[in-house]
């Protein structure tokens, strides 16, 4: 690995931890470093063991883990599809686990918690077998394959739209916000759902890194190199699918932290997967917890979530990535 690498690692490291000890502290209640310092490594002084350990702790946690996996699926997902403008949600991944667990929700109201990622990763599996079913039927371009993913990813909208409206306005009410992408009363029991299964797969990926470098050369490129193509992105495009859905089954939709992550990565480290998924991890690490602490200084005690925050800065940068590659498929 390059000094530019590990330089930029470090940094985004640190970033992170700061990013973090900020998010702890930031909200309606302020709380002073040492405080938090005491209180995470029971030391005499100042306290606030209930805010932190029930609250601020394992949120700020969620959003890493969150934040990570969204961001590695963003770039696996780029990558398979040789698209700059893919991303779980745009492709409809992150849509249909939403759907999915809003359905699971409606049926089943006293469902427990460990078995909405289960619920989750069923329906964005169905969404992305139903669009590489179609692409396995009609071979076509990686273009016209995130357009089929955009209309999939419409369709399971509109069924999340449709179930919103016709039921009781008190039934959903948390589903609303969790919708929009929130960490908003996110504990221990959310966190334990999820970890252990995301970081599995992220590291998992992190082993196969090498694999996408290869398939970015081209299908017969890859083959003659003795990789069965088809295979490899089946089961990388399994990986990414899953990391999606679980995270959003515990913190909703946070559409543009899978785009614009990988794309940061990027322009920092280049487009050498080794390096450059790590990088991406760690910056969709960044830009959740800032998102979810932002959210939560701008009008306290309201929360602002992290999905409408994300979505201000991500929009622009979506319509900045799709004129620049517009203008380089035109030179």
């Amino acid at each position: 690995m390059s000094l530019r690498f590990g330089i930029t690692l470090t940094a985004l490291t640190l970033l992170c931890i700061l990013a973090s000890v900020w998010s702890i502290s930031a909200g309606a209640v302020q709380i002073s470093t040492a405080e938090i310092i005491n209180t995470l490594f029971n030391l005499d002084g100042p306290k606030q063991e209930y805010i932190i350990n029930r609250s601020r702790l394992p949120r700020t946690l969620l959003a890493l883990v969150t934040g990570g996996a969204l961001a590695l699926s963003g770039a696996i997902i780029q990558a398979l599809l040789r698209n700059p403008l893919a991303s779980p949600k745009i492709i409809g991944i992150n849509s249909g686990a939403a759907l999915a667990v809003l359905l699971g929700t409606l049926f089943f109201p006293d469902i427990a918690l460990r078995w909405l990622p289960v619920i989750a990763a069923i329906g964005a599996i169905a969404v992305a077998v139903f669009i590489f079913a179609l692409a396995e039927l009609r071979p076509i371009s990686p273009a016209r394959l995130a357009l089929v993913g955009i209309a999939v990813g419409f369709t399971c909208d509109a069924g999340v739209d449709y179930i919103l409206v016709t039921a009781s306005t008190y039934e959903f009410s948390a589903p609303l916000v969790w919708l929009t992408g929130s960490l908003w009363a996110r504990g221990w029991s959310h966190l334990n759902a999820v970890w252990p299964a995301l970081i599995a797969l992220s590291a998992l990926c992190l082993l196969l890194s090498f694999r996408l470098d290869l398939i970015r050369l081209g299908a017969a490129q890859a083959t003659g190199l003795g990789m069965n193509v088809r295979l490899e992105r089946l089961i990388l495009l399994g990986l990414a699918t899953l990391l999606a859905a679980l995270s959003v089954s515990v913190v909703g939709v946070l559409g543009f932290v899978g785009l614009m992550s990988p794309h940061i990565a990027r322009k920092l480290v280049g487009g050498v997967h080794r390096g450059m998924l790590p990088v991406a991890m760690l910056t969709g690490m960044l830009l959740v917890v800032l998102a979810d602490a932002t959210g939560r200084v701008i009008l306290p005690p309201i929360e602002v979530s992290a999905g409408i925050l994300t979505a201000i800065f991500g929009a622009p940068f979506f319509i900045f990535i799709l004129l620049t590659s517009r203008s380089e498929d035109e030179t």
